[in-house]
């Protein structure tokens, strides 16, 4: 193998090495970071729809509120339970108003849960406009508003799995912060199960206790769950100190609440609060689960944000490393070009070119006295004599062309011959076959050319036969062919023309002809100069120019037994 094509092999291989492992490198470094922004986001969602479920299962207890007190309803109850909504249509919203989808059919999903929210209100309204309120009433009520939370989990659920897949060192926060928001729920939904009894002051019927007692029991397992997850060492201080706060507000305070109903309910004994009231006193410790879940998902943020921000530092360090990599094989490759490459490839293609018998390239100049200078000035004394045999093959080859022309050219009109016409024609059609356009043959005649050499001469017969090549000259475009193939017949090829043109071009000719005519000269008398035309398209008349030249022909021979001086179309 040439050294010159060896050093530039070595160094296309060199360059193609690095350019894979560069690209190696900021592909891993590219699906890191969208890995981090996708948990970032997800995480970012998670806290969106949490927030909304949050804010649907806060709307549960100024409704049931609403649906406990007698009317008239009171200012402070209404305007609660329109807080309360205003609250979760913002959720709504925002969730709505997220820049990514990480959910399919996100959209519709939460049009439905919205649809299903508002035809729960109506109910409420419903419910609480009735003067009497049967406990089936409030009971669909306060169910048809659970369901709206349940119908958020596998969307919450769907939205967690996505973000923790994407980065799974913040799937412990993520899973605890779904924990204590389903612990939320059940300790909301626990309050849901005595609207009825408070608001018709009634003892708990056997149904509701064993919907109590079910409840209770979920709440313990996702107390004892929790307690797993984020009361351990290793958790942060402030996730532990919420979940401390937690217990003590909802376990020793907000359940305790609970528990007097139902130890009221059993004793026989007047419940202490309406609806609205326990909804009051109840809520705000319960509340306190949900500061565990933000502290949970503020350090999943954090994480996720740590995370993303060292895909960033990776990527800028991988991007460096490129362009600095890359600066360093550019400098190589100059210095090889400027020092080996450029003047072997120099020398090697001014010898190709000798020895394909090309121009003479400009060599260059040796830096130095050595075997380089020595093959450098080697080839240019070849150089010098090839130029010289050069000039001697140019004449050469100036002859052999003018004597190709000549072959070509008919003496009298110099138009094509019949063989320059057949090589030009067959060309000119296989570009037609390849382009799709159209040629047409034009085939004429001169009429009475035996008459006119008779009566008038030879000359006036070659006079004839030039003012009719003339003729063709005037009147043709110069990408058209004209060519006289036979003692007094014509052939004129007319690319991109189609049948109706090419019959208005011969009838132009034909006009022009039929003023003119022919004499001896010295007085003698003149003759008309007319002809007949044959005209053929390619390729409805023929395939090639054989096939198409007969169609004309054959056109042309019409046109002469109809009278002659005329344009005849093939068929």
């Amino acid at each position: 193998m040439p050294l010159n094509r060896l050093l530039r092999l070595l160094a296309g291989l060199l360059v193609l090495t690095c350019l894979v492992l560069l690209a190696q490198l900021t592909s891993a470094a590219l699906l890191d970071l969208r890995r981090m922004s996708q948990a970032l986001e997800g995480t970012e969602q998670l806290g969106l729809a949490l927030k909304l479920a949050e804010m649907a299962s806060r709307e549960r207890g100024p409704s049931n509120g609403f649906l406990g007190e007698a009317l008239p309803h009171s200012e402070p109850v209404l305007q609660r339970l329109a807080a309360a909504r205003a609250g979760t249509d913002r959720a709504f919203a925002a969730l709505l108003n997220a820049p990514t989808k990480l959910v399919d059919g996100r959209d519709r999903k939460l049009g439905e849960i919205r649809s299903e929210l508002q035809r729960a209100r109506k109910e409420v309204d419903h419910v609480g406009g009735l003067a009497r309120r049967s406990t089936a009433e409030i009971d669909k009520s306060v169910r048809d508003m659970v369901a709206v939370i349940r119908r958020m989990a596998p969307m919450v659920s769907e939205i967690g799995i996505q973000a923790q897949t994407a980065y799974p060192e913040i799937g412990s926060d993520l899973q605890a912060a779904r924990l204590l928001a389903e612990l939320r729920e059940y300790a909301g939904l626990l309050g849901s199960h005595l609207t009825a009894a408070l608001a018709q002051q009634r003892a708990l019927s056997r149904a509701e206790l064993d919907a109590i007692l079910h409840t209770r029991g979920r709440i313990d397992e996702l107390r004892f769950l929790a307690d797993l997850r984020v009361s351990g060492p290793q958790r942060p201080l402030p996730v532990r100190q919420a979940w401390e706060r937690a217990q003590q507000r909802y376990f020793g305070s907000s359940l305790t609440l609970a528990e007097q109903v139902v130890d009221d309910s059993a004793a026989g004994r007047p419940y202490r609060y309406d609806p609205a009231g326990f909804a009051e006193a109840y809520v705000p410790d319960m509340n306190a689960l949900f500061e565990v879940r933000d502290v949970l998902l503020e350090q999943a943020m954090t994480q996720a944000r740590s995370a993303q921000g060292r895909a960033y530092q990776t990527l800028a360090a991988v991007l460096f490393g490129a362009v600095l990599m890359s600066g360093l094989l550019i400098a190589l490759i100059a210095v090889v070009q400027k020092r080996i490459l450029r003047p072997l490839s120099a020398v090697a293609g001014a010898v190709d070119e000798l020895a394909a018998g090309g121009s003479l390239q400009p060599l260059p100049e040796p830096v130095t006295n050595d075997e380089m200078a020595a093959v450098i000035g080697a080839v240019r004394a070849l150089q010098e004599r090839t130029q010289q045999r050069l000039a001697l093959e140019k004449e050469r080859d100036s002859l052999i062309e003018q004597l190709r022309t000549r072959s070509n050219t008919d003496p009298l009109t110099g138009l094509l011959n019949r063989r320059g016409l057949v090589e030009a024609g067959g060309q000119l059609l296989e570009q037609a076959r390849r382009h799709h356009f159209a040629v047409c043959a034009i085939l004429l005649d001169v009429d009475h050319f035996k008459r006119l050499n008779d009566e008038l001469g030879h000359a006036a017969g070659d006079a004839a036969l030039i003012d009719v090549s003339e003729a063709l000259r005037s009147t043709g475009r110069s990408s058209d062919l004209a060519g006289r193939i036979g003692g007094e017949e014509f052939v004129l090829l007319l690319s991109h023309c189609e049948l109706e043109q090419g019959r208005q071009f011969a009838e132009r000719v034909r006009l022009g002809l039929a003023g003119r005519s022919c004499s001896a000269g010295g007085g003698a008398p003149k003759l008309p100069l007319t002809a007949s035309f044959g005209v053929a398209a390619f390729p409805a008349h023929g395939a090639n120019l054989e096939l198409l030249l007969s169609c004309a022909d054959e056109a042309m021979y019409e046109a002469k037994a109809a009278g002659r001086n005329r344009v005849v179309t093939a068929e």
